[in-house]
């Protein structure tokens, strides 16, 4: 009987020395919560904010791939629904087949090209030439690497397919020589869109290429005020 009282007393001694235990654990926990609280309250944020003016847009979208200062103000993509209100052209919808629009013969500049991944089904790109006209253009997708216009030499652009948007009359330079899109090369790393490459500005024409994850159908939309062409490709087919 003694022996048996011995036990249940060590046993309950060692159950009370538990349960202190576990409470002291979890002050510790708590303690630590309101410390890091406390701390990510005081945190200075301003090193976690973009720099002021265009950013590249490997770092946050939707961004510029440099833009020639000074610029036309472009509506964000997320708004461009609401703001583009003054469509110039109207082609076909959704498909996969080559189109073509734009003023031919008009001499235009590129000045910025950005991309944004939009919550309704379908990455972005859009092409700025601010208030020159949108210049003639032919969009096709292809299944070989766009060749360089200077070198002749395949432009590498990250993708299972190539969409390649070419502008005629049209130049991506200043008349002193100097890139108006400071960016030759995006990685998108998007759903659909994984990376924009510029692989043209020679005599008048500038081709953008466009790496894909496939050959989804995609639309062209020619916007005013100022004037951008704007390429959306579908996530799903």
């Amino acid at each position: 009987m003694r022996l048996k009282t011995a036990m249940w007393m060590v046993l309950a001694v060692m159950s009370v020395s538990a349960a202190a235990g576990c409470k002291d654990e979890g002050g510790e926990l708590r303690d630590v919560t309101a410390r890091r609280r406390a701390e990510l309250a005081n945190r200075d944020t301003t090193q976690d904010r973009a720099p002021d003016g265009d950013a590249d847009s490997a770092i946050r979208l939707p961004a510029f791939a440099g833009d020639t200062a000074p610029r036309t103000p472009v509506a964000s993509p997320d708004s461009a629904a609401a703001a583009d209100t003054t469509k110039r052209a109207a082609p076909a919808g959704w498909g996969t087949a080559p189109r073509q629009g734009g003023t031919p013969n008009v001499p235009t500049t590129l000045r910025g090209v950005r991309a944004a991944s939009n919550p309704e089904g379908f990455d972005r790109m859009v092409l700025d030439f601010g208030a020159d006209p949108v210049p003639g253009w032919h969009t096709t997708y292809s299944a070989r690497p766009a060749l360089s216009c200077g070198s002749g030499e395949p432009v590498q652009v990250e993708g299972e397919r190539w969409l390649r948007v070419r502008l005629q009359t049209a130049q991506a330079h200043d008349e002193q020589g100097q890139p108006t899109v400071r960016q030759r090369r995006l990685p998108l790393g998007m759903p659909v869109l994984r990376e924009l490459a510029i692989a043209c500005d020679f005599e008048g024409e500038v081709e953008v290429v466009l790496g894909v994850s496939a050959a989804n159908p995609y639309r062209v939309m020619e916007l005013a005020n100022p004037t951008r062409l704007v390429i959306d490709v579908q996530r799903q087919p």
